[in-house]
Order: structure tokens, then sequence, then C-alpha cells
């Protein structure tokens, strides 16, 4: 039978059986179908077509950007942004002007009036050969613990068809930076606390976008999107750390202006994961990273507030199996 029947042929029995869903509340939706899969993929678009506007009405889509970022792929286009991994669980934002992804994921509001949840369909496509590689039903329900789990089902799908070398995350799974090998000085606390948002050395127009969630790094021409709110960040000649994460996992990433990550790391701390921290003073000196981390008052194990404190972080970005530069060979 040729492609373009088959491909008929599965669509209407889906939809027949979709409409069968709509009609009795005991049914399950159709099983998803994969016509073909594909691997190393680089990027992929996600669109939503006939949902209401975000905030604007019950009907919103069930596989949105946090669902899709945590599947690892290099790169994703949602409406006018690019999204570019920059190490685990963070990325470079930027306006996606002429960049293209050959696959398409689009979900689409298959409404009812006469069922009170949600079935949504979600198909996904190669645009270089116009062909349907595979198709899903979704349905809002939610786990035990009151999570909803229609987008991990849809991210597990999509994987699935759209294979890339990564490992898939999740959105509940706070990603590992990694430790470099740090010490840290405690330092005199001065008399007045640093701005709570940072900014120390940095342009003016350098701000965190605290419309965004997570709360991202915003330079204006991009931005950068770690995986937990950014609470503070601070600049030098031609870097920026960027400090997300809370008392007791502080987690930094190092960037330049262009936006090009040069380097992460989680710094664990003994202090309370409810104290913010500050990050000031950065400097950055070959292959050493220093910056001072201002704590404001957390918790102490007994519930008694904690006193402000101030550290110096000295980290080492070499990589630990960076082994011995090589020698140098005499030239004669």
């Amino acid at each position: 039978m040729p492609t373009f029947y088959k491909l008929l042929l599965s669509a209407l029995v889906a939809a027949g059986a979709l409409t069968m869903c709509m009609a009795r509340s005991d049914l399950r939706v159709p099983a998803p179908v994969v016509m073909r899969s594909v691997s190393g993929v680089e990027g992929l678009e996600v669109r939503h077509i006939g949902f209401d506007r975000a905030g604007a009405g019950p009907f919103q889509p069930l596989f949105g950007l946090d669902d899709v970022l945590p599947a690892a792929y290099p790169f994703v286009l949602h409406l006018d942004k690019v999204y570019r991994r920059a190490g685990p669980g963070s990325f470079v934002v930027r306006p996606r002007g002429d960049v293209r992804a050959r696959y398409l994921v689009e979900e689409h509001a298959d409404r009812s009036e006469e069922r009170p949840d949600r079935i949504t369909s979600l198909s996904i496509r190669d645009r270089d050969s116009d062909e349907l590689l595979g198709r899903k039903f979704l349905r809002a329900r939610q786990d035990q613990a009151g999570r909803s789990r229609a987008g991990d089902d849809a991210m597990a799908f999509v994987r699935r068809v759209l294979g890339t070398e990564a490992p898939a995350g999740s959105r509940l799974d706070a990603p590992s930076y990694g430790a470099a090998p740090v010490t840290h000085t405690p330092l005199r606390v001065g008399r007045i606390d640093p701005p709570i948002h940072g900014g120390d050395g940095c342009p003016p127009s350098y701000r965190i976008d605290m419309a965004a969630s997570p709360r991202q790094f915003d330079a204006g021409a991009w931005s950068f999107r770690p995986w937990d709110d950014v609470d503070s960040f601070a600049c030098t000649g031609n870097f920026i750390l960027v400090a997300s994460g809370d008392g007791a996992r502080l987690l930094l990433d190092l960037l330049d202006p262009s936006g090009k990550h040069l380097f992460q790391t989680e710094v664990a701390m003994p202090l309370d994961a409810r104290a913010g921290a500050t990050v000031q003073r950065l400097r950055v000196n070959g292959e050493r990273l220093q910056a001072d981390v201002h704590y404001r008052p957390g918790k102490l194990p007994d519930g008694k507030p904690s006193l402000r404190q101030r550290f110096r972080l000295v980290i080492s970005m070499t990589p630990p199996d960076a082994g011995p530069p090589p020698a140098a060979v005499a030239v004669k």
C-alpha cells in the first residue's frame, strides 16, 4: 500500500477512535503511532495550534517549553526564540532569526464541549520529506503527587521518534553541574548588604528578567536560562558570572558578553538552603575563577536565624582529568 494511503488510513482510524473517547469517558485515547524513528536529531521546533492565549482561558497546551527542554536536544525553536543547550539544564536564548529546524512537533487543541478534561493531539513531521513520523493523543491527568504527567509522557514519545545522543532529564530532576575544586574563605561582612539581585561590575543594561520562569539573566541581545531562578550576577572584563540555586547548593555559570557559555559548577556550602546569595567582585585569571559571595540570613538547624556571612570562593576551572601540558620539543 502506498505511503500516502497508509497515513490517510491511520489518521482516519485515530480520528474515529478519538470520537468514541469523546463520547464515552471510560475509554482510553488511541495508542500512539510511530511511522518512522530517526536518530542524531540536532534540533526541533514546537508549535501549538488552536489553544487559548496564555493565561486567557483553560485550554492550554499539555506539552510546553518546560517539557521539551529537558529532552536535551542541542537546540529548540519556540515562538520567536531559539534555546541552545549550554551545559546540563541551562540554555542561551536568542531571537530565532533565520534558524530552521528540520523536525516540527505540533500540538493541536481537540476541543469538546461534552468532556470536562482536555485531549490534544501531538504530531511529529519531517519537513524535508513532508513526512508524518508519529502521532500521539494527550489527556490531562495527574500522578499521585498531583503533578501533570501529560508533558512527561509527550516528551518520552518525542524522544522515541526523534532520537538524540544526550540523555533526557526531567523537569523535577536537578541537573548535575559537576563540582570543580574550590576553596572558600570566610570574610568580614560589610556594613551594608549588596543589592539583592547583584550586577556588581556590570553594564547597567544587564538585568534579571523577573517575569520569566525560571528567572533569567538578560543581556539585551541574548539571555541565559539556568535550571533554577537566577539570583544575582557579577562581571569583570570579558566575563559574566550568573548565580542560581540556593544557599546550600550554589550554581555558577560563566559566560562572555557575546553569550558564549564557558564554564559551570556547583558549590556545596554548609548553609541553609533558604539563605539568599549575591555574587560580587568577580575575577578570572587563566583557569582560576574567584568571586565573593554574600549570604543573607537563613535558618540554623535549631530554627534560629543565622547571621549574615561572606565568603571568597576560588574555583579551579581546569578539568580534573586534564593531564600535564605536553613537553616542549627542542628544535635543532
